[in-house]
């Protein structure tokens, strides 16, 4: 492994990104993605799921490690499920397949990098919900509706839906809901928001089911859609803990968020530091925190795919 490839690890081992991979730009750098491209390919780019952590709109001083393996695993892994009728703009995660990637590299980037074609973003992201939590919880508590959505009365947090529910958010600095028309206006092709429509219900429903016979409830998920070549096609990750909210089934009670397979030990750990006003700089993260939530990650990843990332461990 190259100089430059071991400055992008943390002393935990975590990988922080901003690699300098020769020939290629960074040209963008998200809460956990950095994201690549070279000048012999402008129509595909490279993209690196790190293990950096954020909270509250706020990125932590420290990695949950491998967390980014986890992230790319087990979207590669619903990627193959759904691939006979829900074609990715994703091309391998090989990165010994990737054109003009430095062998040194390789190594440090396996496991965590997705070569994809650029595809045309849709702006609409397409939230589903089958439970009521979060963001979904509150707007029913505050107007006993889902946004533009009608629900029966009476439900608790927790509280399973009467049926899936279809929550469209822009693509924007905030995500803001919208309704279904002005999704559809967004889009821009009715007959394409409709098939959007369609796949996303479908994904969801089959990834329910699976989760559902492991035990796990699948409360909502994210996804992100493009176009290319005119053809619709998913983009981004695909049902990971992080686009997703899975609950263990035997834990839903209602009235309360049941714990979900993914950061909440941190968000719970900073909601009890003293003077921490949620904003940069972060606290430290203590590192039985850390640990216990790369734990969940690595549980769910069992759970759903039954397997791990190669070389990782329960």
């Amino acid at each position: 492994m190259g100089m430059t490839a071991t400055l992008a690890l943390d002393t935990a081992g975590g990988y922080i990104g901003g690699l300098d991979i020769p020939g290629w730009e960074l040209f963008y750098k998200g809460k956990v993605r950095d994201l690549y491209r070279h000048p012999n390919h402008p129509d595909q780019l490279l993209m690196i799921a790190t293990d950096r952590l954020s909270a509250f709109d706020v990125v932590m001083a420290e990695t949950i490690p491998d967390r980014g393996k986890i992230l790319t695993f087990i979207t590669e892994h619903w990627l193959k499920e759904v691939s006979d009728w829900m074609p990715a703009a994703r091309i391998t995660c090989e990165p010994s397949k990737v054109p003009d990637l430095p062998s040194e590299v390789h190594d440090v980037l396996r496991g965590r990098m997705t070569w994809t074609h650029t595809a045309d973003r849709v702006n609409v992201e397409i939230v589903l919900r089958a439970h009521l939590a979060g963001s979904g919880y509150r707007e029913y508590r505050d107007t006993g509706k889902l946004w533009d959505i009608e629900v029966p009365e009476g439900l608790q947090n927790s509280s399973k839906l009467p049926e899936v529910v279809l929550t469209p958010t822009t693509k924007a600095e905030k995500d803001e809901p919208i309704t279904w028309m002005e999704a559809v206006a967004e889009i821009g092709d009715l007959a394409q928001a409709d098939r959007i429509r369609e796949l996303a219900f479908r994904m969801f429903q089959e990834a329910a089911t699976r989760a559902n016979s492991r035990g796990v409830i699948l409360a909502d998920t994210k996804f992100e859609f493009g176009r290319l070549d005119g053809e619709l096609v998913v983009i981004d990750e695909v049902l990971t803990p992080d686009s997703s909210r899975y609950w263990p089934a035997d834990q839903i009670v209602a009235g309360k968020e049941p714990p979900s397979y993914d950061k909440e030990i941190v968000r719970q750990f900073l909601r009890t530091v003293d003077n921490w006003d949620f904003k940069a700089p972060p606290p430290t993260i203590p590192a039985d925190v850390i640990a216990q939530t790369r734990d969940r990650y690595l549980e769910i990843c069992q759970i759903l795919c039954g397997a791990l990332p190669e070389g990782l461990a329960v």
